[in-house]
């Protein structure tokens, strides 16, 4: 459903597909239809440009910070040009240059490692048919509009302190809390800060894969939830991540993964406290790499600690099993949406390396999957019906067992 190509290096997933594969022939009352996600949320058709990323911010803001960051901007591009210079950017980018030369061999090397690993993905991808040049290169207008209002529409539309379940194996539309949302088949959600997990869910080991999307403490995220709520999220400091119990809900077999930024603190800290404190070892370091429509990465490589076209996944096992074989360096190459953190789905590429019909959780998730369990704050965040459209849809006796 997600995945569209795959070699020795990684996979092509299609996030859109995927959610509109999950949605067909689905419960609505009496009646069965399908449902498409937006696609515009995925209309990524140019790099981003730091221009853009100011006006989207800009439109969160008032007007008087509009104004500022517009004469920032222009600033900026002056100094570009060689006109004028300012001390204080000269003292940043002389501190980043520092920064540069301080880095690892292996920072380098892995930057390299996945631009040859892409090239070779995307080439044959493309004598294959994937990607085409998209002639708008209209700086993702329409992904940029939707996703600004879809932080304000969410905001309002926040749940909390909830537990739900669709125990059918079919999808079903139901209002909560006089919202409507759609749910995927055998999904349940727990819509709980994380620090209440241990409270609210057996601690069994009866999970075979746990993914988690932790909320990194970040500047960038402060900043935004200054300017505007509904662009951002809590932030977690690490060693609060490291107190999630993952040990008590992880099978003898089961796999971890962590979403990661490229932040060397982070990386840090999932191998000396996290996966220690959760009795699990590193196994693997896949690489999710974004790319626009024709598949050119979404932003360049930079020397480290630049900002960089990819995130980082993590993946541990049990760490008295050894048995667990994980392949290093997988590319996951997809088109991202232009929402914060609304990560690709896993399901496809991970199945490989798990038993059949897998008991799978995902914390902090931001969107539910079938067959899985699912826990965080914004767990509803991409289930509301208002971003998706009825395709098609017929009359017909449905039976649904669900409990919302």
């Amino acid at each position: 459903m997600s995945l569209t190509f795959a070699t020795e290096d990684g996979w092509i997933v299609s996030h859109l597909n995927y959610m509109n594969n999950i949605y067909k022939n689905i419960a609505n009352g009496s009646t069965l239809c399908s449902l498409e996600f937006n696609s515009e949320f995925f209309d990524i058709n140019t790099k981003y440009l730091r221009q853009n990323q100011i006006r989207n911010v800009d439109s969160c803001s008032s007007s008087s910070s509009s104004s500022s960051a517009s004469s920032f901007s222009f600033t900026r591009n002056i100094e570009n040009n060689g006109k004028t210079s300012n001390k204080k950017d000269s003292k940043i980018r002389k501190r980043k240059l520092d920064l540069t030369k301080e880095l690892s061999h292996a920072d380098s090397e892995q930057m390299k490692y996945i631009q040859r690993s892409l090239a070779k993905l995307l080439s044959t991808a493309k004598e294959r048919g994937h990607f085409t040049d998209d002639a708008r290169a209209d700086n993702n207008k329409a992904a940029r509009l939707v996703s600004q209002r879809f932080y304000t529409e969410s905001f309002r539309q926040q749940v909390e302190n909830l537990y739900g379940c669709n125990k059918s194996e079919r999808a079903v539309i139901s209002a909560t809390r006089n919202e409507r949302y759609v749910f995927p088949e055998r999904c349940s959600f727990y819509c709980y800060d994380v620090r209440q997990i241990a409270n609210k869910m057996e601690m069994t080991n009866q999970f075979d894969f746990i993914l988690l999307d932790p909320p990194w403490w970040n500047k960038s995220i402060r900043r935004k939830k200054n300017k505007c709520a509904g662009a951002s999220y809590t932030m977690m400091y690490n060693e609060e991540l490291a107190k999630i119990p993952i040990a008590k809900l992880l099978s003898s077999n089961g796999i971890v993964a962590v979403w990661c930024t490229n932040a060397p603190s982070h990386l840090r800290s999932i191998s000396d406290e996290m996966f220690p404190a959760w009795g699990v070892s590193y196994r693997a370091k896949w690489y999710w790499v974004k790319v626009t429509s024709s598949g050119e990465t979404v932003c360049d490589f930079n020397p480290p600690p630049g900002k960089q076209p990819y995130e980082l996944l993590l993946l541990g096992s049990v760490s008295s099993n050894t048995s667990i074989d994980i392949p290093n360096g997988k590319l996951l190459v997809s088109v991202p949406s232009a929402v914060h953190s609304h990560k690709p789905p896993l399901t496809e590429v991970i199945k490989s390396y798990l038993p059949r019909d897998p008991n799978c959780l995902e914390i902090f998730a931001r969107y539910l999957l079938p067959g899985w369990t699912s826990w965080g704050l914004e767990v509803l965040k991409f289930q509301h019906l208002s971003l998706y459209s009825i395709v098609h849809e017929t009359t017909s006796e449905v039976e649904t067992n669900s409990n919302t």
